[in-house]
């Protein structure tokens, strides 16, 4: 019978060497047409069919040729998600006669079993190699195992090292949750040990930024000091005040003047210049450049802000505009991005957005913070929703907690009780507290069903899409969601917000937000240099606490509200 199944999979095989063209498979030992042709099913995503290719290779060969054709079997057959082919390969493959790539790949993949079983310490032993060793396509799978190893082995200080290596290549939206991980962990690390262990690290290592920001908020002594991208840049401006506030001689500040973020742009702008017009020791001089619409646009800004003698810029507001400003490299000033950017911004600038993400870490860190560590989730689909989510999911499983359920939510949510009562029963031991990632308007309707249902005694937290669903709403009292301090009351950096926005479109509504944001960035112009300079330094603002992480973001942690007839109340 195999000798009539050869000639089509060999025929598939062919066909997939052909549809790689010349892709590089540097990160493989494949050398023949068949082996070339089942690295390239797996390039392309086709998991099974890279397993059955390499399993045929497996069967035509003696060992240790079958045992490494087999290590590749294993990999395939894990990433297509079915663990029993992946054991019983796997056991059929002879560690001892493998080295090189598919040691490693025999490795990892036991490694994954054994964390995919409850036994993450277990796996260590197996995660020991060089970073040089491990195939490209794999090295981020191996820096995951093996945070998850440390941390399970209580070495929490390597676990952070760990996922400060993966942050190195994470997605944007990703970066944030991360870097807020890593700080977490390592604020559970001893003293000396985090002493000990960051004068071991080089200042180039990608967990030394944390680790010494860590150690300045102690108040302990930093190995080496900081580097200062910016301060071939900074030294241009004018001489800083006592407390390091020190904004250039001339801003550039590049926002949409038109197209679907025009409206946007005019909060970012007004907020910003709140802030301006109330440094009265300042003579900074402002000009804005519409961003417009496209890469081109905001390429096009740039220049003209450069050409006339911008020392920083602040901007633009779009993610895919921010990426195009860092795309060309470093574009001759520092720059503050109002969103992230693809890939890390360059050293030097920074970049602050209002992210979803952090509201989700917020949310982890109050219910740790309350002992509440089973959570059921009520969720929209969309990207925002789901990002809080993700981090919020993150975060707990960080420190032992988890969302045992997640009940998804339409535009029209009716019935609910059926799929609460399912949930329920999936979850095992009862939930410890409910979370709402959901849009105001959907929002009482959600409520009304939750308060009829078991789950109607528990905690409940939501993210801050929750706010306006209405004052006349009774079933949104109790709920606890992290806000901005200026719209509670809570900073002076803008005046009243109800005041305000009596005289100023831009500052009520929707818009607040945004002119919030924008008041903190010319905040954060000011204090640009000092928060690449001193670990220990945070900015309180209209939008909460700001910080620096390690890879040139702005970490914000929020306020606390409290829905009380439909109106937020600053929360116990």
């Amino acid at each position: 019978m195999r000798s009539l199944f050869l000639p089509p999979l060999l025929a598939m095989l062919m066909t997939a060497l052909l549809m790689s063209g010349c892709a590089s498979v540097g990160t493989t030992t494949a050398t023949s047409p068949q082996q070339q042709a089942a690295q390239a099913l797996l390039d392309q995503g086709k998991f099974q069919e890279s397993a059955d290719a390499w399993q045929a290779i497996a069967d035509g060969a003696r060992s240790p040729a079958r045992d490494r054709a087999l290590a590749h079997a294993a990999e395939a057959w894990q990433l297509a998600g079915d663990a029993i082919a992946t054991r019983r390969v796997l056991a059929q493959s002879n560690r001892r006669k493998l080295n090189g790539e598919e040691a490693a790949l025999h490795d990892i993949v036991n490694a994954q079993l054994l964390v995919d079983d409850g036994h993450a310490r277990e796996a260590m032993p197996l995660l020991g190699q060089s970073q040089a060793a491990i195939p490209a396509r794999q090295r981020q799978h191996w820096h995951r195992l093996r945070a998850a190893a440390f941390e399970a082995r209580g070495q929490v200080f390597d676990g952070a090292s760990e996922r400060a290596w993966l942050l190195q290549s994470a997605k944007p939206h990703e970066r944030s949750a991360g870097a807020r991980n890593i700080e977490r962990l390592l604020a559970g690390v001893d003293g000396g040990e985090l002493s000990r262990r960051t004068a071991g690290l080089a200042a180039d290592e990608p967990l030394y930024a944390f680790a010494a920001r860590e150690l300045r908020k102690r108040g302990l002594p930093v190995p080496r000091p900081l580097a200062n991208p910016a301060a071939g840049w900074t030294r241009e401006f004018p001489p800083a005040d006592a407390d390091g506030f020190r904004p250039p001689a001339a801003l550039a500040v590049l926002l949409p003047a038109r197209g679907p973020l025009a409206a946007a742009g005019d909060g970012v702008r007004d907020g910003l210049l709140a802030g301006y017009y109330a440094e009265a020791n300042r003579r900074t001089r402002i000009r804005f450049y519409d961003s417009g619409n496209s890469a081109a646009d905001v390429r096009a800004a740039v220049k003209k802000a450069l050409a006339d003698g911008a020392q920083m810029i602040v901007g633009p507001l779009g993610r895919d505009e921010v990426t195009a400003v860092f795309a060309d490299g470093d574009p001759g000033v520092p720059v503050l991005a109002l969103n992230r950017p693809q890939d890390t911004p360059p050293p030097g600038s920074l970049s602050f957005a209002l992210l979803p993400d952090d509201e989700g870490l917020a949310l982890a860190d109050r219910l740790v913070a309350r002992g509440l560590l089973r959570v059921l989730v009520f969720a929209q689909g969309d990207d925002n929703a789901q990002r809080a989510v993700g981090a919020l999911r993150e975060g707990l499983q960080l420190r032992g907690g988890e969302v045992v359920a997640e009940i998804s939510v339409d535009e029209n949510p009716t019935n609910l009780g059926a799929r609460i009562d399912a949930a329920l029963a999936k979850a095992g031991p009862a939930p410890a507290a409910v979370v709402f990632a959901i849009k105001a308007a959907q929002a009482p309707l959600v409520l009304a069903q939750v308060r009829a249902s078991p789950l109607s005694a528990l905690p409940r937290l939501a993210t801050s899409t929750i706010a306006g669903a209405g004052k006349s709403s009774k079933e949104l009292d109790g709920i606890e969601y992290p806000e901005l301090p200026w719209l509670l009351g809570q900073s002076d950096a803008i005046p009243d917000a109800d005041a305000l926005a009596r005289g100023l479109p831009s500052a009520r509504g929707a818009s607040q937000r945004l002119f919030a944001f924008g008041r903190d960035a010319w905040s954060l112009v000011g204090y640009f240099e000092r928060l690449q300079t001193d670990p220990s330094f945070s900015l309180r603002g209209a939008t909460g606490v700001l910080r620096l992480d390690g890879l040139g973001a702005l970490q914000r942690e929020p306020s606390w509200a409290e829905l009380s007839g439909g109106r937020p109340r600053p929360a116990p």
